[in-house]
């Protein structure tokens, strides 16, 4: 019995130590740091459709155009097939008011555009398509900082007519679903170039819309909301890491083949 015991507890220590062995010869995971850039594109499938907010005989359609976000990414490698990624981007989502009075000519165009700061958390997974291509798919959500309330107004040739667009913020702050996909190139000294597409949905509308048609003392006001939802191309470059001193970055990938 006490001979079966030493050797127990021998066959434990060797495998503690082979364990230990291991470890220490297996890849850390990276952490990179990238540069982003997205242009917000409208599709209505994912981000804001257009909507008409309409007073008697005055109404109003708002659309959202193409907008942009752009920053800085960080990428903090957690194993060898996930990844958490955050940073920092200036997000302007960008929207046109097409003014109209029925049984007129009077018809205006205008445009605003809302900015926010967001942090974006995701998690990502690699999955591995060839020696030096990858596939990523990430979910997560951001916080948001709302910057502003914004106002703008048009006045029609004749002078006597104006219309107003003004956007209010219904909170300095709010959040976002985040979801992500999208293929990267790794080379070996020239760092990571990916392309992606990303969505965003609040979790609650974020701005309140208001148009206004005035002429001398006559006045309407139109009330809508906007989600500030987006859908988005995802350009990232991460850089070269100047730390890894011995091979190629991401040396066999996430995913041994």
């Amino acid at each position: 019995m006490i001979l079966n015991k030493h050797i127990f507890l021998l066959a434990i220590l060797l495998l503690g130590i082979t364990n230990a062995f291991a470890q220490s010869y297996r890849p850390k995971p990276e952490n990179f740091f990238g540069l982003q850039a997205k242009p917000l594109i409208p599709f209505g499938l994912v981000g804001d459709k257009p909507f008409t907010i309409q007073s008697e005989n005055y109404k109003a359609t708002i659309s959202p155009t193409l907008g942009y976000s752009y920053g800085a990414v960080v990428r903090v490698g957690l194993t060898e097939l996930l990844a958490l990624e955050t940073g920092l981007n200036y997000t302007r989502r960008n929207f046109r008011a097409d003014h109209s009075v029925a049984d007129s000519n009077v018809m205006a165009t205008d445009y605003l555009g809302f900015v926010s700061f967001d942090i974006p958390v995701n998690f990502l997974v690699y999955i591995k398509l060839g020696q030096n291509m990858f596939m990523n798919v990430a979910g997560g959500a951001s916080a948001n900082f709302n910057a502003s309330n914004v106002r703008s107004h048009v006045v029609p040739d004749d002078g006597k007519h104006i219309f107003v667009f003004e956007g209010k913020r219904l909170a300095f702050f709010d959040f976002n679903a985040n979801a992500d996909v999208g293929f990267e190139y790794r080379t070996e000294k020239s760092g990571t170039f990916y392309l992606g597409v990303t969505a965003r949905i609040p979790f609650k509308p974020n701005y309140q819309i208001a148009t206004a048609y005035q002429y001398d003392t006559y006045k309407l006001v139109d009330v809508g909301f906007v989600d500030g939802a987006t859908f988005a191309l995802n350009l990232k470059y991460f850089f070269f890491n100047t730390k890894v001193k011995k091979g190629p970055q991401f040396k066999g990938g996430p995913i041994e083949q």
